[in-house]
């Protein structure tokens, strides 16, 4: 029988959390999926682990290859999937048990191409954060999806929508350039409003280490494949707005939030300024900026300008928090 959902697991060196992931995984709620799981290279005892869970329960299928990264190792495991709809767990994080279940029963409901739901962000001591995936700007799904966050793990999406290349390999911020275009293909999605997926956030992993890494200039790569897919292609022209707000969110804020304490990021700072100033000038008139509110349009206009030390006053007087929401 073919499997309702392919759940693709990419593998590497995560032994002290690939236990938690394959337990949820095994014990979902859904019975006809696949579980394809790929070893992308591990050099630690992550592959007695696989081999472990696949001796229980035959729906694993178990695929080895040498180490290429997170996309290269989706796509691999892509060409191997026979399910009705494609699904991503990253090896570190788990879900709930009855998440698949869930998201595949709303897909069929509402004849969907793509599910999301919301998610966790886990911490090492345990801490839960509940994240919403989607804002909703607008009556229209599909231009909230564009705005929406693009993780590639939240979701479910028909099969025909991917490929075996669908993932830019050797990058990161691989699912920002690659998920919102999706939009082009797509007649509905649906939106879960419950957390099902909990996301580890990691103190030893390149996205939150605090020392600047040069892969975060792929955040800028990412953007400039969108904007010239977008600029390209006249099927994109019903969302440019709504592109223009995903890329200063996800391009200015996140990476200023993300890098505001190192002095090591202002080249890249620099670059994505500059990157703004050429191809969204007039982005303080977009409208879904304006419906935000008035701190979150002065600290944008802010990081646009490079006033860093007004940007960190107004953090102190925050308390020190994260200003991106």
């Amino acid at each position: 029988m073919k499997p309702k959902i392919s759940i693709i697991v990419p593998v590497y060196n995560v032994e002290a959390y690939l236990d938690k992931c394959l337990n949820s995984l095994v014990n979902q709620t859904l019975k006809e999926i696949e579980i394809i799981v790929v070893n992308d290279g591990s050099k630690d005892n992550s592959e007695l682990i696989i081999k472990k869970y696949k001796q229980k329960d035959k729906r694993i299928i178990y695929l080895k290859k040498e180490n290429g990264g997170l996309s290269s190792a989706r796509n691999y495991g892509y060409g191997k999937a026979s399910g009705e709809y494609i699904g991503y767990v990253d090896s570190d994080d788990y879900v709930s048990n009855d998440m698949f279940e869930k998201m595949y029963n709303l897909a069929k409901q509402d004849n969907s191409d793509i599910v999301m739901c919301d998610f966790y962000k886990k911490y090492d001591n345990n801490t839960l954060i509940p994240i919403s995936s989607m804002t909703i700007y607008t009556d229209d799904m599909k231009k909230n999806y564009v705005m929406s966050s693009h993780c590639a793990w939240n979701k479910i999406y028909k099969k025909n929508l991917l490929n075996d290349h669908y993932f830019i390999e050797g990058m990161l911020y691989e699912d920002l350039s690659s998920n919102p275009l999706l939009v082009a293909k797509i007649n509905k999605i649906s939106y879960l409003r419950e957390p099902l997926y909990y996301y580890s956030i990691r103190d030893n992993s390149i996205m939150t280490n605090q020392k600047f890494n040069p892969k975060f200039y792929d955040i800028l790569k990412s953007a400039e494949i969108v904007t010239n897919k977008i600029k390209k292609d006249t099927v994109y022209q019903p969302y440019l707005l709504e592109f223009e707000y995903l890329i200063i969110d996800n391009l200015l804020r996140d990476t200023y939030f993300r890098l505001k304490n190192i002095k090591e990021s202002a080249p890249l700072l620099n670059d994505i300024v500059l990157f703004i100033k050429q191809n969204y000038p007039y982005f303080m008139k977009n409208k879904y900026i304006r419906q935000r509110g008035f701190k979150y349009r002065v600290i944008t206009y802010f990081i646009y300008k490079k006033y860093y030390p007004l940007l960190t006053i107004i953090s102190r007087k925050s308390g020190g928090k994260n200003e991106k929401k």
